[in-house]
């Protein structure tokens, strides 16, 4: 852009083909990373979340995704969950079963290891739940929550039918 201005002459700073050619480069930089954002294949990746796992779907290795509807949040403490963090997997599926079995030894062991303190405590707790029981009958507050964990928690513990007091 040139001008007179009184006695000078104004001369741009700007190389017009340098500015054409940067332009015509970012362009090109944008249309190539669209087409390998939306050419590469979407996959399924585990991340931690809040002290569990939640799966997403993502492309680019995981750096562009979103939570899964129903998964965003999977509550998990296994050590070896957290070796899925970052491997792709092609479905949703394939990475829910392959999590599956690990879970679910997880919850196996860590019931088998409280198990015996469980039938103690129950022990204890059938002499109390008759009280619990009663003071929800007379209607003293607090304890309704109370008595009806107890008793569903019974019933899993001692492997009888959860028939509900009904007090």
């Amino acid at each position: 852009m040139q001008g007179a201005s009184g006695q000078r002459v104004v001369v741009s700073g700007i190389n017009r083909s340098l500015l054409f050619k940067g332009a015509v480069t970012l362009a090109v930089i944008l249309v190539v990373g669209s087409l390998l954002l939306f050419a590469t294949p979407s996959h399924y990746y585990f991340r931690a979340e809040r002290g569990g796992l939640g799966l997403c779907k993502g492309r680019l290795w995981g750096l562009v995704g979103s939570a899964v509807p129903g998964y965003g949040f999977i509550p998990v403490s296994a050590d070896a969950a957290r070796s899925l963090v970052g491997k792709p997997f092609a479905s949703h599926e394939e990475a829910l079963n392959t999590l599956r079995p690990i879970v679910e030894q997880a919850a196996r062991e860590g019931v088998a290891v409280v198990a015996s303190r469980e039938k103690e405590l129950a022990r204890l707790y059938q002499t109390v739940l008759p009280n619990l029981q009663g003071a929800k009958l007379l209607g003293i507050q607090g304890y309704d929550a109370r008595v009806e964990a107890l008793e569903k928690w019974m019933a899993v513990v001692t492997g009888q039918p959860h028939t509900p007091s009904g007090y």
